[in-house]
């Protein structure tokens, strides 16, 4: 089977180094917003060394191409960093993009370069521009050819810098990481963030009891085509208020449930992850873990805390109908019948993009802020070893945040043994 199953549902015994943190949008912060935040993320009681900030963006707010002001915050609270360059934007408007980063490693040196986990290229670009978030309205994408255009332009950029060695990705839903006409992004990627919330899996059984198999179905997905690229986790969670979302019911307790079940079983596996988000007051739905500097539920994991899987991996079957419904199966293990997994049809959430992480200068970008966004994708998309399915639905709403397109669909296609 692939190794990224049997990594993701196979459990573990102990907790593997990873690293752990939380977005950080780029709208109305300055130095003493990010040093403050980044300080409570870092002392905040249950959650062991989330010490790492996810940027969009390497522009500071309200300028052209300054540097932006989370570094020097993340080096004065040792705060580890995933850069991000916004990229849904034309090239003399990447350009400044390219001017901040090379300013940041000129100004900062190596006391910046230490503490750079990656460098992400964009977030959501490819999702922006496929059917389900071009129905969405959720704005301004990028082509698979002008992405790997501007990683190469990145790459060029750091070419014998303090962050030379440092790795070149890009952030996207599960749903465009699986379809072939990106997979040119992937073969120029040195990691894959993937964002995921089955809170908006509007027509998958998308309730808390079943939130954290499709969470992890969907990242075995990318698994699959991602070249042997690790996959970070740069965007999940759960809301604590807001609508109910098919089956999904914002409430303190699940998600605390699907913080044990998915945040939790990605620090026992070691798996690089920044959640989303550390405080969300006032937004609706409200995916904070934290108001006023305190937890909001228990975010301590145990050594066998998160979710695995109810059967072995000895043996698998798959089959689809017309309709484009997908059963699994797994061999107990035992040889006492075989257990069967959720039957699900394929599904997809509007890309709900918040204003709040839209770079300064970014111009033609902000129509991803739209929230609310209904989206309804009807056609016959293929699956893993014949699968097929029919239909992609879903709203989406998030505000202040991180521009996250949550095409987060569903299709339980064969598991290769």
């Amino acid at each position: 089977m692939k190794s990224s199953l049997l990594a993701i549902l196979g459990g573990a015994s102990s907790a593997l180094a990873a690293v752990r943190g939380f977005n950080y949008a780029s709208q109305g912060q300055d130095y003493n917003g990010f040093a403050s935040q980044f300080k409570t993320a870092a002392s905040l009681a249950g959650a062991s060394d989330f010490t790492s900030a996810r940027l969009y963006t390497m522009i500071q707010e309200g300028t052209t191409n300054t540097p932006i002001d989370a570094i020097q915050a993340a080096i004065d609270t040792n705060t580890t960093l995933l850069l991000g360059l916004w990229a849904s934007v034309d090239q003399s408007t990447f350009d400044n993009e390219i001017t901040a980063l090379k300013s940041a490693i000129q100004q900062y040196g190596s006391s910046f370069a230490d503490l750079v986990v990656g460098i992400s290229v964009g977030s959501e670009d490819l999702y922006r521009i496929s059917p389900t978030g071009i129905a969405a309205g959720s704005g301004v994408g990028q082509s698979p050819d002008t992405l790997v255009n501007y990683i190469g332009q990145v790459r060029d950029t750091i070419k014998g810098t303090s962050l030379g060695t440092k790795p070149v990705g890009h952030v996207d839903t599960w749903n465009v990481f699986v379809n072939d006409t990106n997979s040119k992004v992937i073969s120029n990627c040195d990691f894959l963030g993937l964002d995921e919330y089955p809170y908006y899996q509007t027509t998958d059984t998308n309730s808390i009891d079943n939130s954290s198999f499709l969470f992890f179905q969907a990242y075995d997905r990318v698994s699959a085509v991602a070249q042997g690229k690790p996959i970070w986790v740069t965007e999940s969670g759960w809301p604590t208020t807001g609508p109910t979302s098919n089956l999904a019911v914002a409430s303190v307790d699940d998600a605390e449930t699907f913080w044990q079940g998915v945040a939790c079983a990605l620090e026992n596996r070691g798996i690089n992850f920044w959640w989303y988000i550390l405080a969300d007051e006032g937004a609706s739905p409200s995916f904070g873990v934290s108001s006023n500097g305190k937890p909001l539920y228990n975010l301590a994991c145990n050594s066998t805390a998160g979710y695995t899987s109810t059967s072995s991996a000895s043996s698998s079957t798959a089959t689809a109908s017309k309709n484009g419904t997908a059963t699994a199966s797994h061999g107990s293990g035992s040889g006492s019948g075989s257990a069967t997994l959720s039957t699900v049809t394929a599904s997809g959430a509007a890309g709900a993009g918040p204003s709040g992480a839209v770079p300064a200068g970014a111009t033609g970008s902000s129509g991803a802020g739209a929230g609310g966004a209904t989206a309804t994708q009807n056609g016959g998309a293929t699956g893993t070893n014949g699968a097929t399915h029919s239909t992609f639905t879903g709203a989406a709403t998030k505000a202040q945040g991180s521009m996250a397109g949550l095409a987060i669909g569903a299709l339980f296609a064969a598991l290769v043994l």
